[in-house]
């Protein structure tokens, strides 16, 4: 609230001139002193698919009908509040929001802005007063980059086998494997056998995790035959027989 003050000149000179003191009192638009941002009853990590309230707290304001409160994550909108109060003086105002959010949310800023609406009378600009960001982790269990494949993978004997489980996830997944053979434990994202051979053959599971959840995927794997030697050994062969059986006939003409 503001006052002004000032005196009326005195009607006849038998009147004293504090008979005529006056004060105006009115209230001023007070933009908001401060704007902070926060969430209601939570600090830290949030879970995927979980509710949970923003709240903007707004600091000596008035009159707090005319204030607009605009709710932000990042640079989208996400709802825009007013105060039901009638109150002219300043005053302290929370406005609240419900997010539920997704892993899509994970790293992104949540703030407030405030903007006090005063009409034709105010300024052209309303005065804006916008909080501090909020950053947002969200948590979630992990996802396969690419979905299990129910069909049986064939591999000739002797290639390279690449069997990929990679995932996402916040915190990050841990990769555990099992397999068909007694072989050296595997804790990577992607298994690589370099020269496959029939003790490879069967079922590989991979089990990925962290904190939220788990999922696997399963890979069957068939080992086939490389007849690629074969031929070649049975084409040699031939041809050793065919000059064999060159050499003896022309022997046999002498």
């Amino acid at each position: 609230m503001r006052e002004t003050c000032g005196c009326l000149l005195p009607l006849a000179p038998w009147v004293s001139l504090s008979e005529h003191h006056f004060c105006l009192h009115y209230d001023a638009p007070e933009p908001p002193e401060s704007v902070s941002i926060s969430f209601v009853n939570h600090t830290g990590m949030m879970f995927e698919n979980q509710q949970y309230t923003l709240q903007c707290s707004v600091q000596n304001v008035a009159p707090v009908q005319s204030l607009t409160v605009t709710f932000y994550r990042g640079n989208i909108a996400k709802g825009h509040l007013q105060s039901n109060s009638e109150q002219k003086k300043p005053v302290n105002e929370t406005f609240t929001l419900n997010i539920t959010p997704s892993r899509e949310d994970d790293g992104a800023q949540y703030w407030c802005e405030t903007k006090l609406e005063l009409g034709p009378d105010g300024p052209q600009r309303p005065p804006v007063v916008t909080s501090e960001k909020l950053p947002a982790i969200v948590h979630y269990g992990p996802e396969l980059k690419e979905p299990p494949n129910p069909d049986v993978i064939t591999i000739t004997e002797g290639d390279t086998l690449h069997l990929n489980c990679s995932s996402v996830g916040n915190p990050s997944p841990s990769y555990t494997w099992t397999l068909p053979t007694n072989s050296p434990s595997y804790s990577g994202s992607v298994l690589t056998i370099k020269s496959v051979g029939f003790e490879h053959e069967g079922q590989y599971i991979c089990t990925v995790s962290n904190t939220v959840g788990t999922v696997t995927k399963e890979f069957n794997i068939d080992v086939q035959v490389n007849s690629i030697p074969y031929i070649i050994a049975g084409t040699i062969l031939g041809a050793l027989v065919l000059v064999g059986l060159s050499v003896g006939c022309y022997c046999k003409h002498n």
